[in-house]
């Protein structure tokens, strides 16, 4: 005895195979989601630690329907998702790795320099880089691998981002600013809040770090700035 199947039962049956499937690709995201988003951005290696069984191609799925966008090459951050405070800290380290914030970022950060800065400025031993993003700038200045330190972590939700000290980040902007910081009205122009400077700089740190970076050209400059602090 043949069995005779109409073609509305075979219609339903795929229509139920595809919102099944539907189902469980729309419950994926949502718990990638929902275990990434803290990381504010994230990499295709990090959602394999979540799922292993991650298809590539979902991912690109994904980025063609909106639900996720990506920033700079291999990193991504889900729809929806507004950076602020400290997630600019977070992102800024991640996408480009290893790094620390530094520069007039840093310098905002401990209130030295009080209006809000430009760009998300850090120090890498990778090449000098920026990346545009639709929420800012994130600059990168490439610094020797014997250089590369001076910095600490800090947390926020369990998750710490590396972040120059004063002295250091300090260090880093005049180091970096060999042919525009060289005198004093130089300094007088860059606007610091000299009050909090004075209190929160450590002398004997700063003068420590001076001496791992050998430079008489930068130790002249630091001279300057004791002069602009009048210390």
């Amino acid at each position: 005895m043949r069995l005779s199947i109409d073609s509305y039962t075979i219609n339903h049956y795929y229509i139920s195979i595809i919102c099944v499937l539907s189902h469980k690709t729309e419950m994926n995201y949502l718990n990638i989601k929902q275990s990434l988003e803290k990381l504010k951005v994230f990499s295709l290696e990090d959602i394999y630690l979540v799922d292993p069984n991650f298809r590539q191609a979902t991912l690109y799925n994904w980025e063609e329907q909106g639900k996720v966008k990506k920033i700079r090459n291999r990193w991504y951050i889900f729809a929806g998702i507004i950076p602020k405070d400290f997630d600019f800290y977070l992102i800024a380290n991640r996408i480009c790795s290893p790094s620390y914030i530094s520069l007039e970022l840093a310098l905002n950060h401990y209130g030295i320099i009080p209006e809000g800065v430009m760009q998300y400025t850090s120090v890498t031993t990778n090449k000098t880089n920026a990346y545009k993003t639709d929420f800012g700038q994130f600059v990168y200045k490439s610094i020797r691998e014997d250089l590369f330190w001076g910095y600490k972590v800090i947390e926020n939700i369990d998750i710490g981002v590396k972040i120059a000290d004063i002295e250091k980040a300090i260090l880093d902007t005049l180091y970096f600013n060999s042919n525009n910081i060289i005198e004093l009205a130089d300094f007088e122009g860059l606007r610091y809040n000299k009050q909090v400077l004075k209190e929160d700089l450590d002398r004997a740190k700063l003068q420590k770090y001076l001496c791992i970076f050998n430079n008489k050209k930068l130790a002249d400059r630091v001279e300057i700035l004791f002069e602009y602090l009048k210390i």
